[in-house]
């Protein structure tokens, strides 16, 4: 899984990287691969007091950048929906395929279908753009790219199947650190960095390692074995 050259990941919040998958990004980073974000949401709901509310999407916009620094991502591609706004249609639709065009990703990470609307959302048009950009059209978009493998990762809805795990029993100290920059959504979800760990524990577990993050392959399109 490790053995690529260049990663995207296709997002939908602040913090949704670092929760679904930080360990495995900085895993990635510390090997060599360029790792790149797309991230439509500004955070805009994520105010832990309604005083913050006016200040909340720079107060994110500051704590993404720290992020950034801390699991060495090559480029944040940070788009200004709302954090409840983030349709599945033709612009979002576009954008992903335009990115994995751009970035030229062996490997494509999105958020798992069954979670809620926004995360849902996101991984609708992941999915699609990830089989429909090794196509011949749309070539205003860029060239054709045919990514390998798409992962789907898990914030808030466990997977319902698992194909990979990756240990980040090395990495785990920087995923801690990177959600701890996210100190205001710390506030927000009472027990955010034991919860954190507890599934990173869970995972590594069902794996034998200390630590771990869990994939779900993507199997929609054949692959070739001949």
């Amino acid at each position: 899984m490790l053995n690529i050259e260049r990663a995207l990941v296709i997002c939908a919040h602040p913090d949704d990287e670092v929760l679904g998958l930080g360990g495995t990004i900085k895993r990635m980073t510390a090997a060599g691969i360029e790792v790149n974000v797309v991230m439509f949401a500004n955070g805009n709901e994520g105010y832990p007091t309604l005083a913050e509310k006016d200040s909340i999407v720079e107060t994110r916009r500051n704590e993404r950048e720290t992020v950034q620094k801390i699991l060495g991502i090559s480029h944040f591609e940070a788009y200004d929906y709302g954090d409840y706004a983030i349709p599945a249609n033709e612009v979002t639709y576009k954008i992903c395929m335009k990115a994995i065009r751009a970035y030229r990703p062996q490997a494509v990470f999105t958020h798992y279908w069954r979670e809620y609307n926004t995360h849902k959302a996101v991984a609708s048009i992941a999915t699609d753009a990830f089989w429909q950009a090794g196509w011949t059209c749309s070539l205003e978009l860029g060239d054709p790219w045919k990514p390998e493998a798409l992962y789907y990762f898990e914030v808030i809805e466990l997977l319902h199947q698992i194909t990979h795990i990756v240990d980040i029993s090395d990495t785990l100290e920087a995923k801690l650190e990177a959600m701890k920059a996210y100190a205001s959504q710390c506030s927000v979800v009472p027990g955010a960095l034991r919860q954190l760990e507890g599934k990173a524990f869970m995972r590594g577990a069902q794996a034998g390692v200390n630590y771990g993050e869990a994939f779900l392959k993507n199997t929609d399109r054949p692959e070739i074995i001949l």
